[in-house]
């Protein structure tokens, strides 16, 4: 298995963790952070974790450093663990995915 498989895996299973409710997805979330963040090592030229560690960045201090949103936090949170669950493993889907959360909804500077 190539290192990108096995990580794709993990963000798969901690996104599907956060749609699996009941909890809070604060924690999943730090858990795609922290794989994204150089936790499980991905050389094989897959560029996904530099942006997925952006996204779940941003998410996760949304809601450490503004605690009064984190159910907003935690909402996007939620929506974004369900796109990526939509356009993982499809390159174009995935780019697009990148751009409006980057962008869009983040507002990372184009």
């Amino acid at each position: 298995m190539r290192d990108s498989d096995a990580f794709r895996a993990a963000v798969r299973a901690y996104a599907e963790a956060i749609l699996g409710g009941g909890a809070s997805p604060y924690d999943p979330a730090l858990m795609i952070l922290g794989l994204a963040s150089g936790g499980l090592p991905v050389d094989d030229g897959d560029e996904v974790g530099n942006l997925l560690a952006l996204v779940w960045g941003e998410l996760t201090d949304w809601a450490e450093l503004r605690p009064a949103e984190t159910d907003q936090a935690e909402a996007h949170m939620v929506a974004a663990a369900r796109e990526w669950l939509t356009v993982e493993g499809d390159q174009e889907a995935e780019a697009h995915y990148f751009d409006r959360w980057l962008h869009d909804i983040l507002g990372f500077k184009r």
